[in-house]
């Protein structure tokens, strides 16, 4: 009687799969219990407190960041008194003052030397930061330019030191002359005023103080311009109306 053969070959593959099964999971047990030496476990405690201490660190230098935004002040130019728009800044008129810190304030004028002279843009209420967009540096008399005073017949509660204007006047239709020198005194046959026509005296004048009102109630404001334009205005203001209209501001 024959004896039943064995399966040599399949008994060799199976112990073969099972050994490549259980290598990996062999390494992941050795890899464990390395890492679980007395040495390993002293050096991830010592990663621990590391972390731990720079979190740590960050969030104190976070909370003292906050606390000294919250106590930090900055020196602002403060109005003492209303200033009216177009005023210069006097140094009665402002103080310096610590403020908490605000990021609204950055476009503050910081020192009184900066905000002294200057011209005022807007009004400015008692106790109010003076803002650098409020207020410009008072206009200096160009090189080769006189100052002369001038009668103005249009509003001038528009004006603003170192306005850049142009100052016309009328002129009788058909004179050639553009200082109002042909302007006639009277009227015509019928009674009618003459023709006139509005010419043009200084271009680019530099308005260099607020207008004021004389003692007829005229408004009244200091020019700087050429000389030959200088004489023109100051001419012509005699014969008629001079108005003035803005070109530009700084």
């Amino acid at each position: 009687m024959e004896r039943p053969r064995r399966n040599i070959g399949g008994a060799e593959r199976a112990r073969s799969r099972s050994t490549r099964e259980t290598e990996p999971n062999r390494s992941r047990r050795t890899a464990r219990k390395a890492d679980a030496t007395p040495s390993n476990r002293r050096r991830d405690a010592r990663l621990h407190r590391i972390l731990a201490s720079v979190c740590a660190g960050l969030a104190v230098f976070a909370a003292l960041q906050s606390v000294r935004l919250s106590f930090a002040t900055q020196p602002v130019v403060v109005a003492t008194q209303a200033i009216a728009k177009g005023d210069t800044i006097a140094r009665g008129m402002v103080e310096l003052r610590d403020i908490p810190f605000d990021e609204s304030l950055r476009g503050a004028i910081h020192t009184i030397d900066d905000a002294v002279g200057a011209i005022a843009q807007v009004d400015i209420g008692k106790n109010n930061a003076v803002m650098a967009s409020m207020a410009r540096a008072s206009p200096t008399v160009p090189q080769g330019h006189t100052s002369v005073e001038v009668r103005l017949a249009s509003a001038a509660d528009g004006l603003l030191p170192g306005d850049r204007v142009t100052l016309s006047g009328a002129v009788a239709t058909g004179s050639g002359a553009p200082d109002g020198s042909g302007m006639p005194d009277a009227v015509d046959a019928d009674g009618n005023p003459p023709a006139t026509r509005l010419s043009t005296l200084s271009s680019d004048a530099l308005l260099t103080t607020k207008p004021s009102k004389d003692a007829q109630g005229n408004a009244v404001a200091v020019f700087a311009m050429p000389p030959e334009e200088a004489a023109i205005v100051l001419h012509a203001q005699e014969y008629s109306a001079v108005i003035a209209t803005v070109n530009r501001r700084p």
